[in-house]
């Protein structure tokens, strides 16, 4: 999905510029963007990140259906397992 004939203001973040360079295939602007973070910077965003994919699919990779409330919370951030959920269509 190329957007390059658009330009965003979103892109005056550095979080949504990186985003806004992957979505438009340019790895090479990505990477120095994301290089530009402070380590803090960087973290925050990973965990963003993580938090988005997690609302895109499981943990196996398999799309969500909407609506559907995830069985398991798997890992905290140290790589823990947290807590199972019971779950299914809300």
């Amino acid at each position: 999905m190329s957007t390059s004939s658009q330009t965003p203001a979103v892109t005056a973040f550095a979080e949504t510029a990186a985003l806004w360079a992957v979505m438009n295939e340019d790895d090479a602007k990505a990477r120095r963007i994301v290089r530009d973070m402070y380590p803090n910077e960087r973290a925050e965003f990973a965990a963003q990140l993580d938090r988005l994919r997690a609302m895109l699919t499981d943990r196996f990779g398999n799309d969500i259906p909407t609506g559907f409330k995830p069985r398991v919370q798997v890992l905290d951030e140290q790589g823990r397992f947290v807590a199972r959920k019971s779950g299914g269509a809300a």
